[in-house]
This record gives structure tokens, C-alpha cells and sequence, in this order.
């Protein structure tokens, strides 16, 4: 007999159960990683075709010579070509500047190999000497680029496929050698007919490539069942393409076939003699003395020798702590990372408070309520359907108006020292006072723009923002009271003592991170019992209107695109009108708030509480706070002139698509808060995933290993050790495996997650955060997995042990 390729199947067979298992286990990591590979391959496919739709071209040749494009469209390494204009940028150096181009004959072609645009282009351009641009976005979707993302992604996705096989194959290995220590006889006797070691690798090479390719095949075509569901779901054609495969093939064979030598190794370095007669586990060495150690000074006699029999196995012992180790330092990372994007939302909350998007604009004047709604809000419909999204809590009215003061010291002349020349509003609002203070204490020159400085100075250093608040509203306040109540009278009025600001001046020593951003300041040094004035509203409104109409029946304003019937009134001429209908207004407002504060047309407000709002920033509108019925009473407004709208959100639920609509400051934030969340979503599954299939491997490995020492554990047995003592001792190798790993998984842990925070300290509201308990959880599972395999390998021993000794002629 000189064919022994059955053999494997027969093998397979006898232990059907346990290859089933394990090709369960292959396929289950085969699919995860396929699903991924060929949801993005067929995503990028898709991206392709769209891009296509709109440019189906992958390089444009630029040149006036129309016969060099003739002969570059008929070059070889063109697949099909079409001329037309093109319009795009040049950078030209000698003027540091981008200029516009235009070529009226450009040539646009497809080559025969689009993975090689890049190349063809740059030796085409040099055969006919033209100039010439690629497709970019098309060019990335075929992985071209002068960086050489092409070679980093294909490493990046061997990589991954790698790791993934390492744990598939693991199994496999398990699986194997325990075949092959089943079976050591068999191919004992098998030598002794005459096998030779190369016939007993390709047996147990079939063995591990049997099942491998079984669990691959049922993986892929799992994977691709997963990956079209995904794909329905996320609006991505996916279908079965072998792209994917490919580096699955490479990275689960190529390991497979180290690992398999490993395997074969316990019968080809045996004598056939030795193999018949099952004396593989006595191995020979040098006798070493070596000391008790910590662990023989904690445990005694049982903890020295569980210390010997991992220095005299470490590399079983490392195997089994590098395994342990790395699935400890990712869910470090995970747990630790996740933490820090929970504590995100709650920063992100007490810097922006309840509303994390608004859309107001306070009512004046000049802008009246009508033009704010027709302008600067979203119809009722869009409000109405913006307020059921799932992930919209709260939907808020705004009602705020600009009012104005009587006498601007008795609030903006009471600004504290470092807000005024810390912050920047704080800085343009003492600059103004100080001017209004200047103009009001000093003679001027007669000239044209005098008596218009004058009213934008008083004018502007009036303003005051009022907003008008409902019970709600009034008990969220309530929660940054720093003295006083909320609890309003109807000439009570709230005003902001303090809050933090993003936009003030630095040192220079401070270490620039967003969450550091925000810094708090006292803004006004108001007290409760303080009483300030502000003009009548709803007369200086009505008198306000009255002048401006009169205004406007007096003079003739054209636009530069209005035909006068004779000519078209220039641009210069109708901005300077523009200017200095806008300058008559000012001097009309300001003349009228001055008759209406000589004739008593204005209101008294007590100041009921100081409002601190803390780590929160201060508000961008919303200087005074009273209740909405008097807000109504001064403003003459109802209940349906509404200028604003706030939404709460659940950032735990919003979809990224949501911030496509949005565009403000926050805006960048939120998504990336919501980024980080669905990616740490999936990195924590898949550190769950590495957690599993590293204690499959350790707890398979483990079984493994026990049985081969069985012959060792038979000795101590002989030696007078109980079988409880027995246990304890192996128990002892756990525990040293299980606190190295821990101790190695939680220094790499921290170390690359303070590294992480370095990243996204830059992008989102974030502290320093380790999940501290995160090393409880590490330890337990890991404790459990290496030493509660080790116990139940240790307890499924026979009782007559003893009868594993065999004595070496």
C-alpha cells in the first residue's frame, strides 16, 4: 500500500462530530470577513458606475493640437475616446495662484487597464507631450493615487484576513493534533510498513485542508447571503464576486500549511517504534535546577512546580498569554475609547445645553416677525415633520425680540474686567460702549456722517435681546440660579451672571484641545434688586414703521439690475443710495427711541435672578430672560409669531445622514460624535468576536496540551500528589498565564489608548478616560476561560492515570 489520501477522510469521519465544530468555527470567521470585503467591494462598484453616469472617462488630454489627439486616441492603450471643452484650475507658481483654463478640443479616453490610469497617463503624457488630468474621484475608486494607497490597502486587507486566520486555523491546529495523538499509533504502525514521513504529511495536510476548504465555502457562501441583506439595507447592490476570496485563499492556506507542519511534526520526529508504543509525551532534556521563585514562596511546593513546568513549556505558556493578552488589550481599548465617546454626549450637553440644533433669529424693529418666518424658518410642514423623527425629543418655539435700553450703563456699564478683554464679544462690546460714552462727552466737526455715527453708537449700545419664556422654560433656568428665583413676577426679569465662552484669548501655554475650549467667565455684575429700563416696543414699532414708510414714499430706490426706461442705474451709484438709506434709518431710529424715552414711553424690570449656566456656553441670543406673557405685553406679539425653533436631540440615536442638513459650529462635532459611536459600535463587537475565538483556541489548545501530558501528570500521581493537589498545581500555571496576560493586556491597553486620545481629543468634547473596570471584566474572563479550561480538562482525566506510564527500553 502506497496511497494513504483515504486515510484523511477516514479520520474525518471517525471524528465527525469534532470537524463539524470546527468548520462551523472556520466558517463563522470566514463569513464575518467576507460579508465585510464584499459588501465594500460592491460598494465600490457601485460608486463606480455612478460616477461613470455623470463622468465616464478616466483621463482628459489637454492640448490645442488637434492631430497629436487624433494619434492618442488611436494609441493602443486607449479603449475608446471623445473630444469635448474642458474647464478647470491650474496652479501657477510664479503667481502663487489658481488660474482658469480652457481648452475647447480636449480629448477624453478610457483606457484598456483603468487599475493602471495613473501609469498609462504619465508615460502617454511623455510620448506625446500634452498635458493631462485624471478622473480624480473615478481614479480613487480604482485605488490610483501618487501615494501609494493601492499597496497600503491591499496590506491592510491581508492584514485583517490574516488575523482572521490565525484564529480559524488555530482551531484547526486543535483539532488536528488531537487527531494525530489519537492516532499516533496508527501512523506508528504505518511507518513500520514502510509510510515515509512525506506520505504522513500529505495525510495530515488533508486532514487540516479538508476542513479548512469546507469551512471557507460554507463561509463565503454565508457571507454573501449577510452581505445582500446589507446591502438592501444600506442601498448597495452586493452580489457574490470572487475579488473577496482571493485574499481569504492566501491568508487562511498560506498559515494553514505552517500550522499543519507543526502538526505533523509529533509523528515524523518519533520513531515508528516509540509512536507504536505511545512513549511520544517522555521528552528527553537537560536536567535544570532552577529555584522555588514568588510563586513557590506564595503557594509552596504546588506553586513551584506549576512555575517549572512553565519555564520548561513557555512556548505553550507564551502561545496562550500572547493570545489572552491581545484580546485584553482591545477590549481595553474598546471599553476605554467607548467610554471616553459616551462621555462626549454628556460634555457635548453641558457646553450646548438641551437644543443641540436651533434656528431663531429675534425679532426687531427692523426685521419684523413676518420677514424672520418667511426668511430665516423652515415652513410649519417642515417643523411639523422635523419634530417626528425618531431621534427628536423635544420640539421648542422661540419668542425673543431685540429690545432696547433706556440707558445702556445700567447693564453693559457693569461688564465684568476679564470679560471685556478676554472675549471677543465682550471686547466689541466695551470698544462700542466706550465710543457711545466718547461721542456723548465730546464736540465734533461738522460733517456728513457725524449725526449717523452718533445713532449706529447709541443705537447699537441699546440693543438688548429679550426672550420670552413659558413655565418650561423657566424651570430649566431655575437649574443654573446663582441667586435669586425664576419663579417671575410680570416686571420680573432673569440676566445672566456668567457662563463659559470658546472664543477668548489664550496664553499661549494652554494645550489646545476641544473639550479645554469652553472656559467660564462672570459677564455682568448684576444683582438681584437691580432694575433696568428698555423703550417701550411695541410704540417705538408702530412709530418706527410710521417714519419708515414716509421714507420710502419720499425717495426712489433702484436696484442695479431696474431699467429707468433711460439706462441702467450703475452698481456704484445704487450701493451708495443703499448705504444711505440704510444710514437715514439708523438716524430715524435712534431720533425716535430718544422722543420716545423724553416722552416716558418705557418700562421698569426687576432684576429676580442671576443666572450662572456654568460649563454651559453662554447663549448666542437671549440677554434677559421674563416670562411669556409679559414678553407679549411688551412686544405686542401672540402666540403665532414665533421666531425661532429648537430641537433636543438623542445623539445616541441620530444617523449620520441627519448633519448633512445642518451648518454650525457644533456641527462637526455632533458628527463626529456620531461617527466615533457607530464605529465603536462595531470595533467592541468585534473585539467580543477576538475575545471568543482567542478562548476557543485557548480552551482547544489547552485540551490538547493536558492530554499530551498526561504521561507527566501520571508521575506526580506516582509520586504520592492527590488528585485534588493535582489539580491545584496545574490550576497554579492558570493563574500565573491569566495575570501575566492581564497585566501585559492592560500596560498595552492604556498605553494605546492614551494614543487614541490624542486623536480624538481633536475632534470631539473629550477627557482622559480609562475603563477602570474594564481590567475587572478582563481579569474575570480571562481568569474563567484559561483556568476554567484547565479545571475542566483536569477533571474529564481518568482516575486510573497511573496506567500512562510506560517504561523506554
Amino acid at each position: 500500500m502506497t496511497d494513504y489520501k483515504k486515510l484523511a477522510l477516514y479520520y474525518l469521519k471517525a471524528g465527525k462530530r469534532r470537524c463539524i465544530v470546527t468548520i462551523v468555527g472556520v466558517m463563522i470567521t470566514v463569513a464575518v470577513l467576507y460579508t465585510a470585503l464584499n459588501f465594500g467591494y460592491s460598494y465600490v462598484l457601485q460608486k463606480r458606475q455612478e460616477v461613470r453616469k455623470e463622468a465616464d472617462y478616466e483621463i482628459v488630454f489637454l492640448s490645442e493640437d488637434t492631430d497629436r489627439l487624433a494619434q492618442i486616441a488611436a494609441d493602443d492603450r486607449v479603449l475608446q475616446a471623445y473630444s469635448g471643452a474642458y474647464t478647470g484650475e491650474e496652479y501657477v507658481s510664479d503667481e502663487e495662484r489658481f488660474v482658469e483654463v480652457n481648452y475647447k478640443n480636449a480629448l477624453y479616453v478610457n483606457i484598456r487597464h483603468p487599475y493602471q490610469m495613473e501609469s498609462v497617463m504619465e508615460a502617454m503624457k511623455a510620448d506625446y507631450g500634452v498635458d493631462a488630468r485624471l478622473n480624480n474621484e473615478l481614479a480613487v475608486l480604482y485605488l490610483q493615487d501618487s501615494d501609494g494607497l493601492l499597496g497600503v490597502v491591499l496590506i491592510l486587507v491581508l492584514l485583517v484576513a490574516y488575523i482572521f486566520a490565525i484564529f480559524a486555523v488555530g482551531m484547526i491546529r486543535n483539532t488536528v493534533q488531537m487527531f494525530t495523538l489519537e492516532q499516533v499509533k496508527d501512523y506508528g504502525i504505518l511507518r513500520c510498513i514502510g509510510a515515509t514521513k512525506g506520505q504522513l504529511n500529505r495525510v495530515i495536510y488533508r486532514m487540516g485542508a479538508g476542513m479548512e476548504l469546507t469551512g471557507i465555502a460554507a463561509g463565503v457562501l454565508l457571507g454573501t447571503f449577510v452581505s445582500v441583506i446589507l446591502g438592501f439595507l444600506k442601498n448597495v447592490d452586493v452580489g457574490f464576486h470572487i475579488g473577496p476570496v482571493i485574499p481569504i485563499l492566501i491568508a487562511y492556506l498560506g498559515d494553514l500549511y505552517f500550522v499543519m507542519q507543526e502538526c505533523s511534526k509529533i509523528v515524523t520526529k518519533m520513531s515508528p517504534v516509540s509512536a507504536v508504543r505511545g512513549e511520544y509525551r517522555i521528552k528527553k532534556e537537560k536536567i535544570k535546577i532552577r529555584g522555588n521563585g514568588l510563586m513557590g514562596r506564595l503557594f509552596g511546593v504546588e506553586g513551584a512546580y506549576a512555575r517549572k513546568s512553565v519555564l520548561r513549556n513557555s512556548g505553550r505558556f507564551a502561545k496562550t498569554v500572547t493570545a489572552m493578552m491581545l484580546s485584553i488589550t482591545a477590549t481595553v481599548i474598546c471599553l476605554s475609547t467607548w467610554g471616553m465617546v459616551r462621555d462626549t454626549k454628556k460634555n457635548i450637553n453641558d457646553m450646548y445645553g438641551r437644543y443641540l440644533e436651533e434656528n431663531q433669529s429675534p425679532a426687531s424693529i427692523f426685521n419684523d416677525v413676518e420677514w424672520i418666518q418667511s426668511e430665516d424658518l423652515p415652513s410649519a410642514e417642515e417643523i411639523k415633520e422635523n419634530s417626528l423623527h425618531y431621534y427628536v425629543t423635544e420640539t421648542k418655539m422661540v419668542y425673543s425680540a431685540r429690545g432696547n435700553l433706556v440707558d445702556p450703563e445700567t447693564y453693559y456699564g457693569k461688564f465684568n474686567k476679564d470679560y471685556a478683554e478676554q472675549t471677543s464679544l465682550g471686547s466689541y462690546i466695551e470698544a462700542m460702549m466706550q465710543r457711545w460714552r466718547e461721542r456723548n462727552t465730546k464736540e465734533y466737526s461738522e460733517k456728513d456722517d457725524v449725526e449717523y455715527e452718533k445713532a449706529v453708537d447709541s443705537l447699537n449700545s441699546s440693543f438688548i435681546s429679550i426672550e420670552g419664556c413659558d413655565q418650561n422654560d423657566l424651570d430649566y433656568l431655575s437649574e443654573f440660579i446663582e441667586s435669586g428665583t425664576a419663579e417671575l413676577d410680570d416686571d420680573g426679569i432673569l440676566v445672566i451672571g456668567g457662563g463659559s465662552v470658546m472664543d477668548y484669548s489664550w496664553t499661549g501655554d494652554e494645550k489646545l484641545t476641544l473639550y479645554d475650549l469652553g472656559k467660564h467667565f462672570d459677564t455682568y455684575d448684576l444683582q438681584v434688586g437691580d432694575t433696568i429700563r428698555l423703550v417701550d416696543y411695541r410704540e417705538y414699532k408702530k412709530r418706527y414703521q410710521a417714519a419708515y414708510d414716509k421714507m420710502m414714499a419720499d425717495s426712489i430706490l433702484v436696484s442695479p439690475e431696474v431699467d429707468t426706461g433711460d439706462t441702467y442705474i450703475s452698481e456704484e451709484r445704487a450701493t451708495k443710495e443703499g448705504r444711505s438709506t440704510w444710514r437715514e434709518q439708523y438716524v430715524i431710529a435712534e431720533r425716535i427711541r430718544q422722543e420716545l424715552i423724553e416722552e416716558g414711553y418705557y418700562r421698569t424690570y426687576t432684576v429676580q435672578g442671576v443666572l450662572d449656566f456654568g460649563d454651559q456656553l453662554l447663549p448666542d441670543w437671549g440677554d434677559i430672560y421674563m416670562k411669556r406673557d409679559s414678553y407679549f405685553d411688551l412686544t405686542g406679539y401672540g402666540e403665532q409669531d414665533v421666531t425661532g425653533i429648537k430641537y433636543a436631540i438623542d445623539l445616541d440615536s441620530v444617523p449620520i445622514s441627519y448633519f448633512d442638513m445642518l451648518s454650525s459650529d457644533l456641527t462637526d462635532v455632533l458628527y463626529g460624535y456620531a461617527y466615533a459611536r457607530n464605529v465603536m459600535r462595531y470595533a467592541l463587537a468585534f473585539a467580543a468576536f477576538v475575545f471568543i475565538l482567542s478562548s476557543v483556541n485557548i480552551i482547544n489548545t489547552t485540551a490538547g496540551n493536558l492530554h499530551m501530558r498526561r504521561k507527566e501528570l501520571a508521575q506526580l500521581r506516582v509520586l504520592g500528589m492527590s488528585r485534588k493537589r493535582l489539580i491545584h498545581t496545574v490550576m497554579l500555571e492558570g493563574v500565573m498565564a491569566t495575570a501575566l496576560s492581564n497585566i501585559l493586556g492592560f500596560l498595552f491597553g492604556t498605553i494605546f489608548t492614551i494614543y487614541i486620545y490624542e486623536y480624538l481629543s481633536m475632534l470631539l468634547y473629550i477627557k482622559p478616560t480609562i475603563a477602570w473596570w474594564a481590567f475587572g471584566v478582563g481579569f474575570a474572563a480571562s481568569a474563567l476561560v484559561i483556568c476554567g479550561s484547565i479545571y475542566v480538562s483536569l477533571r474529564d482525566l481518568p482516575v486510573d492515570i497511573v496506567d500512562d506510564l510506560r517504561l523506554e527500553e
